[in-house]
């Protein structure tokens, strides 16, 4: 995995965790930034599977990797 790819992979983790903090403070308060925190840990599970195969991680990472290729250069 190249390292625009591990960046990106920040970035969207990071606007997943501030996105999800942002809406859900006001409703939620300081469970807001719990949930926030644990939208950003998914995608980043979603990137290292835990408890699937070894061939269905590899789809998903293939999946994820095709849509950097679209917004990489």
């Amino acid at each position: 995995m190249s390292l625009a790819y591990q960046l990106l992979d920040l970035l969207v983790a990071g606007l997943l965790a501030g996105l999800g903090t942002f809406l859900l403070v006001p409703v939620a308060g300081q469970t807001g930034l719990t949930i926030g925190v644990v939208f950003a840990c998914l995608y980043y599970f979603s990137r290292n599977p835990y408890g699937v195969s070894r061939e269905r991680a590899a789809e998903y990472d293939t999946y994820i990797d095709d849509l950097y290729d679209r917004v990489l250069p």
